[in-house]
């Protein structure tokens, strides 16, 4: 299960059954945060991506074995990372959706596609 599946699928469960409904401007306003949020998920996984390259661990294999176990945990932080990314676009479209802003929603959607790519 990827980060933020639970609370996304009960969020989408209640706007496509028409249990949510919110305000246009409120629902701008919750996705500007959630976009905000999406955009320092960025800058996040592009310092993951540095850590994955690190070095000055020395020479002997204890040293090696440690640099490749931080490399990975990068690996892994960075996949996490992409994961609460793609969560979070997500809730700013089931927003606007709830709103029945369709347009913003479908834009944010192509957005939201675009985040969840293996790196």
């Amino acid at each position: 299960m990827a980060v933020g599946d639970s609370a996304v699928s009960q969020m989408w469960g209640a706007v496509n059954s028409g249990q949510l409904e919110i305000n246009p401007e409120s629902a701008r306003t919750v996705a500007s945060a959630y976009f905000r949020f999406a955009e320092q998920c960025d800058a996040w996984i592009d310092a993951a991506r540095e850590l994955r390259q690190i070095s000055g661990f020395g020479g002997i294999e204890s040293a090696k074995q440690l640099q490749r176990g931080f490399a990975t945990k990068a690996v892994d932080l960075g996949e996490v990372l992409l994961q609460l990314k793609s969560a979070t676009l997500s809730m700013a479209r089931a927003h606007l959706t709830a709103a029945d802003i369709l347009g913003e929603a479908d834009s944010l959607n192509a957005a939201a596609i675009k985040a969840v790519h293996p790196w």
